[in-house]
């Protein structure tokens, strides 16, 4: 979605830049027409593209409906250019480089069905015109002398090139960002790659490892049962990064599968409350962190898909005690007027502003201690954001850099029910 508003915001951007470009060499056109004692109906032409290219660049400015922007602004170019194709001395004078013109500008705004169309409409258009000039000769005045030929040829190509000035910095414009992203992309792919190699080996080593030392006649049966404790865990953490790497590929070709069924809130936060204190017992956490649930202004029943929201729950609390050596996490949720919000706060390292808008971009990871991007698999918060969005919900954070970091995510308020159980 945020590349879709970029594009728009850039479309819209050129089509205002193309808009007061006409105005302007409308008035140029003007200037030189009266300087060269031209004909009045084509001075009428440009008075005429003078006010109305004024207004659409205000219109287009303003807000006015993208596509509807897009087909004004052809469809007007192409009903002055048929104009001054009669009145500007056919092929002999500049009006096919505004054919041109015309063609290059539908590149940029449209694509695939509407570009074709777009293209087939202008050829038509092109040939009635030559067909026209070609059958009824009389109808196309060719310039008066030589003199007036060089001047308005030349200016108008000098005009012309305002237009293409404002085409190729488009060009150029998108080309950067989309090398910019694409290295980018390529740094946090290979960032990933690597990483993800060091988080498969560090357990699978733990597993060769330890099952080695279980062979051997010397050890004690305490040693044997902590070395089968760490093989398990060993086996858990490969089991996760590989059920991450698979849900990415999931999520991103759209088959997550979503169960919906009636679920019971108060449950699934006990549950996970229950969870995560035996997770910090097991860390040795759970002195220096207290894990609290907030209570809901409404118990709730829903319906959505249970095992997904226990799966957003769970990385962002992995993330929450991860984050934070002592303080508080607390979590929950409240009934809104059409959603269910949720939230997980903690007291840890937080996150500074200028990394909120890429903490759930795929393979981006921030160290908070060094500042250093892309360490870790950097897939967690994405895997989070596509789960929600797949629940038609909404993912965001309010983080102070060393304050604590709250994440909240929303879901619609489908098939809601209080639970009077409570």
């Amino acid at each position: 979605m945020k590349n879709q508003d970029i594009d728009s915001a850039d479309n819209r951007q050129l089509l205002v830049w193309v808009s007061f470009s006409v105005f302007i060499i409308s008035m140029l056109s003007i200037l030189v027409n009266y300087q060269i004692e031209i004909d009045t109906p084509l001075m009428h032409i440009s008075y005429t593209a003078l006010i109305i290219y004024l207004i659409l660049s205000i219109l287009i400015k303003r807000g006015l409906n993208l596509i509807i922007s897009q087909h004004l602004i052809i469809i007007i170019s192409l009903i002055f250019t048929n104009l001054l194709w009669f009145y500007e001395y056919g092929h002999h004078g500049p009006v096919l480089f505004i054919f041109v013109l015309i063609f290059a500008l539908s590149i940029f705004i449209w694509q695939g069905k509407k570009l074709i169309i777009s293209t087939i409409i202008l050829l038509i258009n092109l040939s009635v015109c030559f067909y026209i000039e070609f059958t009824y000769r009389d109808l196309i005045v060719d310039y008066q002398d030589k003199t007036t030929k060089i001047i308005d040829v030349y200016s108008s190509i000098f005009m012309l090139l305002i237009i293409f000035y404002a085409l190729m910095m488009a060009v150029k414009k998108s080309y950067s960002r989309e090398y910019e992203k694409a290295l980018q992309s390529d740094k946090l792919k290979s960032s990933f790659l690597e990483n993800i190699n060091h988080e498969v080996r560090t357990p699978l080593n733990a597993i060769v490892g330890f099952s080695s030392l279980l062979n051997e006649d010397d050890i004690t049966p305490e040693q044997r049962k902590d070395y089968s404790t760490l093989i398990m865990e060993s086996n858990d953490a490969l089991l996760r990064i590989i059920d991450d790497i698979l849900l990415v590929s999931t999520l991103e070709s759209n088959d997550a599968t979503i169960n919906v069924r009636y679920c019971n809130l108060d449950d699934v936060i006990n549950g996970l409350h229950k969870t995560f204190s035996e997770a910090l017992v097991k860390i040795k956490k759970h002195n220096s962190i207290a894990l609290y649930v907030s209570e809901p202004n409404v118990s709730a029943i829903i319906e959505t898909d249970k095992i997904r929201i226990q799966q957003v729950f769970i990385r962002l609390m992995d993330n929450a005690i991860k984050f934070t050596d002592s303080g508080k996490i607390n979590f929950g949720y409240r009934v809104e007027q059409d959603t269910i919000l949720f939230h997980i706060a903690d007291t840890g390292t937080g996150i500074k502003k200028k990394f909120h808008s890429k903490i759930f971009d795929r393979f981006y990871k921030v160290n908070a201690d060094e500042e250093e991007l892309f360490k870790g698999t950097g897939i967690g918060l994405f895997i989070t954001k596509k789960i929600v969005e797949s629940l038609n919900g909404e993912i965001w954070l309010s983080s102070i850099f060393g304050s604590g970091t709250t994440f909240y995510f929303s879901i619609p308020k489908t098939g809601y029910k209080e639970n009077n159980l409570s």
